[in-house]
């Protein structure tokens, strides 16, 4: 059962938001942790919205900064990426979001991308489509992959890092074009709503894509691993777009180690 608390919500990570946008006027320092950086507007987010979440509908957390808490059995779980794209807001790089989402025994059934700078939220339920600022969103879909304009990310551990930019390689030499934006959650939404074509992503967490995947299910896309296999908390690979870019990413992606 998908609770009915979306304006409750949208509320909550707006407020989140205008934490956000308090750090980014007065300026942020980055602090290494061991899978990148974080600043304290990270944590005074996800103070903000752990504490909101839970009292909204009380459920256990995965949560980028503090990882997973709780001890509810109801098989709900709140999956929060309280900035992601630290190192674009650190660096002043206008591009970076609040990602939110509820699962449901590992599933995504509530999503919400607040990109602050811009006032764009992006909201989807499942079964019941996907939204930016209130109005319905559908992704693109190029008739053929050469139009296509694809987003990638980069793995948080380097060692994986020369794989990614392999693949990319070897998609630029077929799609329109490639692109790093810094923000996976961010560029998920941007192919829900049509801005990209397609993305491709390994190695990353599941408050990166959590509430993104949703989006794009909902805005008429599909997601998967490399291999074609469902996408959970313990994902490896994911790739996603209209059928026919997704099914063009897995081929072009493809090779005998990935899971």
């Amino acid at each position: 059962m998908v609770p009915n608390i979306s304006r409750e919500l949208e509320l909550i990570v707006k407020e989140a938001g205008k934490l956000l946008l308090s750090y980014w006027k007065k300026g942020v320092y980055e602090t290494k942790k061991d899978a990148g950086y974080y600043t304290q507007a990270d944590i005074d987010s996800e103070s903000h919205l752990k504490e909101m979440l839970h009292a909204l509908f009380p459920a256990n957390f995965i949560a980028e900064e503090s990882g997973m808490s709780g001890n509810s059995n109801n098989g709900y779980r709140w999956v929060i990426d309280p900035l992601d794209g630290t190192t674009n807001f650190a660096h002043r790089i206008p591009y970076f979001c609040i990602s939110v989402a509820l699962t449901q025994d590992d599933e995504p059934i509530l999503g919400a991308i607040y990109n602050p700078l811009m006032d764009e939220y992006y909201a989807a339920q499942k079964g019941a489509g996907a939204t930016l600022n209130g109005q319905p969103i559908q992704i693109s879909k190029p008739q053929k992959f050469s139009d296509a304009l694809i987003g990638f990310g980069l793995a948080y551990d380097a060692r994986h890092r020369g794989q990614t930019v392999g693949r990319a390689q070897i998609i630029a030499t077929q799609a329109r074009a490639v692109r790093h934006f810094g923000a996976v959650a961010l560029d998920l939404a941007n192919l829900a709503c049509g801005r990209l074509d397609g993305v491709i992503f390994s190695h990353l967490s599941w408050w990166d894509i959590a509430a993104g995947i949703l989006l794009v299910s909902e805005a008429g896309g599909s997601a998967s691993q490399i291999d074609g296999s469902s996408l959970g908390p313990n994902f490896v690979s994911c790739v996603a777009g209209s059928q026919l870019v997704h099914e063009k990413l897995k081929e072009l992606a493809k090779s005998p180690t990935d899971s």
